[in-house]
């Protein structure tokens, strides 16, 4: 057998031909990672969404029916529920507490963004965090939230939100009976005080 003697330019040739190979398949994996975490961004933000309107209908719908005393404010955008909350704590002396339960839609003063807030009294100074959107994933804001009184104690609640992430939006809107509540007062509506 004959013995190659010079093979010190081929090491620069294989290296020179696979570079741009390299760099293709490089190109190639970071655009595929970045799909993906684009589209796994994307459906993570609608998931917020859907869970977070979910969760504010849910919560409203479940004080509503246990109000005794439904009030709609705010040209129907702020709801108080007035709510007798049940105690077995033995530390407590009282079983029977007046609870005051108020959804209020609020655009911060650094925001242009409007977000659902639960608090418990009635004053325009007790926003503290909302129970929509500032969420990483989601940013999630209101676009409306109305209430208005279908009979004297059904409720109507409807709920649109929308994502600054992909644009989608979500409309619910449902009706909940409060039977313990007489009537709903709506003081858009000077007969219904």
């Amino acid at each position: 057998m004959k013995e190659i003697k010079n093979q010190r330019g081929f090491a620069l040739i294989e290296f020179a031909i696979a570079l741009p190979l390299l760099i293709l398949l490089l190109h190639v994996l970071g655009s595929v990672s970045l799909s993906a975490w684009k589209i796994s961004r994307e459906q993570v933000a609608d998931y917020v969404l859907e869970t977070e309107a979910q969760e504010v209908i849910e919560r409203i719908t479940t004080d509503a029916r246990a109000a005794y005393e439904i009030t709609i404010k705010k040209n129907g955008q702020r709801v108080i529920f007035m709510c007798h909350t049940q105690t077995t704590d033995k530390l407590l002396t009282f079983e029977n507490v007046q609870d005051t339960r108020i959804y209020d839609v609020h655009t911060p003063k650094n925001d242009v963004y409007s977000h659902v807030y639960f608090k418990h009294t009635d004053d325009e100074k007790n926003y503290t965090s909302p129970i929509t959107g500032k969420s990483s994933y989601g940013e999630t804001f209101i676009k409306r939230l109305e209430f208005s009184a279908l009979t004297k104690n059904v409720l109507h609640i409807t709920l649109e939100m929308d994502n600054k992430v992909t644009g989608q939006m979500v409309k619910l809107s449902t009706a909940v009976f409060a039977p313990a509540c007489p009537k709903i007062i709506d003081t858009r509506y000077p007969d219904n005080d």
